[in-house]
């Protein structure tokens, strides 16, 4: 079944755990950039996976996405950055990504960034961080919008994400299918 037919008014609890547990584990491989996608709810978490990847030697550079929410006076990613840096991470292995107000934005931001970095043409493999509930919609984002010839690995935490939170996830997902802003994947449930 696609998941854009999904019914995302009838959904129930065994279907929202398929569609957002169901994603592929992280490979262990080594890649050239980490790519961290930004939450104000969970930021400090998807860090210690970026920094933790970064200090095993998995991959040389963290791009951090996001500029969504405002912590105090600054963006999520600078706040993340400095996070970062306080770890352990060097100035020059960060690059930042702070225009972005959700998940597209966070991809295509980031794809703007690699490229003015002069990277872009240089990185066929990324190691994407992000909460698991939410890697199912990092997946088919960047499989839209980035290069075809990019892999991915997927590194998250298992996270505890309220009820609410998952469904909206969910209904999210499908809706952006639906308006062409992501892609469609086929689901065995």
């Amino acid at each position: 079944m696609r998941l854009s037919q999904i019914d995302a008014d009838n959904l129930n609890d065994s279907l929202v755990n398929k569609i957002l547990f169901s994603v592929p584990n992280d490979d262990l491989k080594k890649g050239d950039c980490i790519l961290v996608f930004g939450s104000f709810i969970d930021w400090e978490n998807r860090m210690k996976i970026a920094i933790n990847l970064y200090k095993e030697g998995r991959a040389p550079t963290i791009l951090i996405s996001g500029g969504a929410s405002e912590i105090g006076n600054k963006k999520e990613a600078l706040i993340m950055r400095e996070y970062a840096i306080n770890n352990g991470v060097k100035l020059e292995d960060v690059l930042v990504e702070d225009e972005s107000l959700n998940t597209t934005e966070n991809v295509l931001c980031s794809l703007l960034v690699l490229h003015r970095a002069k990277v872009l043409s240089k990185i066929k493999r990324i190691l994407v961080v992000s909460s698991q509930h939410h890697i199912r919609r990092c997946m088919l984002t960047l499989s839209k919008y980035m290069p075809r010839d990019i892999e991915y690995t997927y590194c998250y935490n298992m996270d505890k994400c309220d009820k609410e939170r998952m469904f909206e996830e969910v209904r999210n997902t499908i809706k952006y299918i639906k308006e062409g802003i992501i892609d469609d994947v086929e689901l065995s449930i």
